[in-house]
């Protein structure tokens, strides 16, 4: 009989225990399990992963689905502020200027149909008018306004 403490260190292992040896402690089924059980996933895995991916494919689905909802958005508010500066220009241009009070007329510019609601009132200075214009479509969310500033002579 050996003793443990008279080995050299480098025929002994980890806390005095030689290399190769069986450990000392072992799981109840390190024996039960074949190399053949090894390979492959179980079914449980298997649809852990699948929800796994389903749910980040739904939420990129979802994702996509706002960011071209978003893009449409963004198209009509822009042609809207387009046609409130188009009307902008023609209040300015025009040599009468407008009557004061609230009116609204379509437009169609860009293949739709626009409304223009527009607001004119006096400022505190009688040589100029305030100009509230609000654009939205006939059909869809866009909305664009822009308020200007003209001689009321």
């Amino acid at each position: 009989m050996t003793n443990r403490r008279n080995r050299s260190p480098a025929k002994a292992g980890v806390h005095g225990i030689e290399r190769g040896s069986p450990p000392l402690w072992a799981p109840a089924s390190a024996g039960a399990r074949t190399r053949a059980d090894d390979r492959g996933f179980t079914l449980l895995e298997m649809l852990v992963a699948l929800s796994i991916i389903s749910i980040a494919a739904l939420t990129l689905v979802r994702l996509d689905a706002y960011a071209v909802r978003s893009a449409g958005d963004l198209d009509e508010r822009t042609v809207a502020g387009i046609v409130a500066q188009n009307r902008a220009v023609e209040i300015w241009t025009d040599p009468v200027p407008p009557t004061i009070g609230a009116s609204a007329v379509g437009v169609a510019n860009a293949g739709r149909n626009w409304r223009i609601e527009q607001r004119v009132a006096r400022t505190a200075d009688d040589s100029l008018l305030r100009i509230d214009l609000i654009v939205r479509p006939e059909s869809g969310r866009g909305q664009a306004a822009l308020t200007i500033v003209r001689l009321s002579r």
